[in-house]
């Protein structure tokens, strides 16, 4: 069996399927694809794992995929596919040319992760990107014009963003290991440690972080305000596990979305957890991410759940796909 097909039967056993059916793109350069880097266009590259599109979101009732490679941001609607795009680079996109001392393809960009933008009416206004290549943050609007910049010292390894809804910008940076939180006028308010296990952002751009106390072998959520003061820390009562990774909360509901790797090992599968702030574990299941993807999953209110299913390996064999599907 295929891995795409493996995937998609992963996820079909998971859960029933959204009224939505899949979205997906070609991959190739030009309008209305996604850039890939493996060894079919880069024989020889000297790349640890190959790439594709790192992270996509669901905003405005729309999925919105990043070209990470290509440095583009495409717009899709759930019933029909394609609707938009719109360019990262200040110039057309460069060939991405072999390197031959490196063997290595020469990037302008590499967005890792973005994060929608809503203003004071809860109305999607922009968008803030993850550049790795150039260890910034890019804010855009929804029509392509550049708004905005971050670059900070302290930034080594940007990897994921968040924005809360009142302005402040999170930027969990795996080489500092801290999440660095900016404020509207893009002051550093604060940098907590980071565990490279996710993080969420709740009401008053409150922070949820993952922490594990190495003395009794425990895992806590943690949560803190703006003013670094921790307000509940609370035990989570999983099974042995390695790699917790917190995706959202919600608060209402009081319960997180979590994944982690079972103790015997990663298996091409992850666990993927409901956990209520009492600690408990209200539900669980399995769950194969895509090769390879930073953020995989993403979700609109609480229920409408949607996951990559894509394997670079194989590109351009073969469509960058995002799935509607449920959680247990």
């Amino acid at each position: 069996m295929r891995v795409g097909s493996l995937l998609l039967a992963c996820i079909f056993s998971l859960s029933t399927l959204a009224s939505y059916a899949q979205v997906s793109l070609p991959y190739g350069d030009g309008a209305g694809k996604v850039g890939f880097i493996n060894g079919n266009n880069f024989p020889g590259i000297e790349e640890p794992v190959p790439l594709g599109p790192k992270s996509f979101r669901l905003a405005d009732d729309h999925v919105w995929v990043v070209d990470s490679t290509g440095g583009k941001l495409l717009k899709l609607n759930k019933e029909k596919g394609l609707v938009g795009e719109f360019s990262l680079l200040a110039s057309p996109p460069l060939p991405l040319l072999d390197d031959l001392a490196t063997n290595s393809p020469n990037l302008e960009v590499m967005i890792e992760d973005f994060a929608p933008v809503y203003d004071s009416e809860g109305r999607l206004s922009s968008f803030w990107f993850v550049d790795l290549m150039n260890n910034r943050l890019m804010n855009y609007a929804l029509d392509g014009k550049k708004l905005g910049e971050i670059k900070h010292e302290k930034f080594v390894q940007p990897f994921r963003v968040e924005v809360g809804r009142n302005g402040h910008v999170f930027v969990a940076d795996k080489g500092a290991q801290s999440i660095f939180v900016f404020d509207a006028e893009q002051k550093l308010v604060a940098e907590p440690n980071w565990e490279w296990s996710g993080f969420a952002v709740g009401a008053e751009d409150k922070l949820y972080r993952l922490f594990y106390e190495t003395e009794n072998n425990r895992t806590y959520l943690v949560l803190q305000n703006l003013q670094n003061t921790i307000e509940k820390e609370i035990e989570l009562d999983l099974p042995e596990h390695m790699n917790p990774e917190l995706w959202w909360v919600d608060e209402a509901k009081e319960e997180v979305i979590l994944t982690f790797t079972p103790a015997t090992g990663f298996n091409g599968k992850f666990v993927v957890a409901r956990v209520g702030f009492d600690g408990k574990i209200k539900a669980s299941g399995d769950l194969m991410p895509p090769l390879v993807m930073n953020r995989f999953i993403d979700h609109q209110g609480f229920d409408e759940v949607w996951l990559g299913a894509a394997d670079y390996n194989t590109a351009p064999e073969g469509k960058f796909s995002v799935v509607p599907t449920s959680l247990p």
